[in-house]
């Protein structure tokens, strides 16, 4: 089940986000769902190579390594 997330955003960011939901038939949550799915996939292209994940505990984390 999907977990909701309190997010302030600036005034001017949600006029915004609502006019290209409003524009898009979408609503204001899946516009931000995608902008952060891209989001996420463009950092993963961008720092692939230096990044690893491992498990502490239950936890699993992401590793960035200072070397390219």
């Amino acid at each position: 089940m999907p977990k909701k997330v309190l997010v302030a955003l600036p005034p001017g960011l949600l006029e915004q986000i609502d006019f290209v939901a409003q524009v898009e038939h979408r609503t204001r949550s899946d516009l931000i769902r995608e902008a952060l799915r891209r989001y996420i996939e463009n950092f993963k292209r961008s720092q692939s190579p230096r990044m690893s994940v491992s498990q502490i505990g239950s936890q699993k984390v992401a590793i960035l390594s200072e070397s390219e």
